[in-house]
C-alpha cells in the first residue's frame, strides 16, 4: 500500500486541503505521518498482523529466532512434516522444542517505519479507506478534535471487526421459558 495514498485519502476524510508531495514537512503533514505510524503498528501488532511460515530446524532443543528472514514478534504455531502440532516455548529471542524440523508459522513485526514516498505491509484484508479512517482518527485525537476522533475510530473498529471476523452473523436458536 503506498503511503502517499493513504495520507492523501487520510486528509480528504479530514477536511484537510493538504496534498502529500515528495519532501512534505509541513507541521500538519508530519503531524499525519506520525497518526499513520501509530494506526499502522497499532494495525499489525493488535488486529491483523503480518503472517510468515518458514522451515525450522530445532538442534540441542533451542532455535535462535533472530535467523528469520523477518523481524520475529510472535509465535502461532510449530507443525511437524506430519501435520501435527508440536508444543514450544519462546523466551529470550529463541524457541525451545524437541529437535527435529518443523514449519513455524509466525507473526513478524514490519521491516520500516510508514514514510512519505514508501510503501507499507498490511493484510490483504485491509483496505486503503479502512486504514485511513484510523489514521484519521489518530491525527483528530493529536489535534484535540475529540468528537472527530471518537467518531473516526468508532468507525475503524466497526469496519475492522466486519473485516476481520470469521463469521459475519450468528444464529442462535430461539428458547422458550415456561
Amino acid at each position: 500500500m503506498q503511503v502517499n495514498e493513504l495520507l492523501n485519502k487520510a486528509a480528504t476524510l479530514l477536511g484537510e486541503n493538504v496534498s502529500v508531495p515528495a519532501n512534505a514537512s509541513d507541521e500538519r503533514m508530519v503531524r499525519l505521518v506520525n497518526a499513520l505510524g501509530v494506526a499502522y503498528m497499532q494495525l499489525v501488532t493488535e488486529y491483523a498482523p503480518l503472517e510468515q511460515k518458514e522451515t525450522i530446524t530445532v538442534q540441542n532443543g533451542e532455535y535462535d529466532l533472530s535467523s528469520l528472514s523477518k523481524k520475529f514478534f510472535d509465535a502461532v504455531k510449530l507443525v511437524r512434516s506430519d501435520g501435527e502440532k508440536e508444543r514450544f516455548r519462546v523466551r529470550n529471542g529463541k524457541l525451545f522444542a524437541a529437535d527435529g524440523t518443523y514449519t513455524l508459522f509466525y507473526c513478524y513485526a514490519p521491516s520500516s517505519y510508514p514514510a512519505i514516498g514508501g510503501t507499507i505491509e498490511v493484510s490483504s484484508r485491509v483496505s486503503l479507506d479502512l486504514l485511513a479512517r484510523g489514521v484519521a482518527a489518530e491525527y483528530a485525537l493529536e489535534s484535540m478534535m475529540y468528537e472527530e476522533a471518537s467518531l473516526f475510530e468508532k468507525r475503524y473498529k466497526e469496519g475492522l471487526a466486519n473485516v476481520l471476523s470469521s463469521r459475519k452473523e450468528l444464529r442462535l436458536p430461539c428458547g422458550r421459558w415456561i
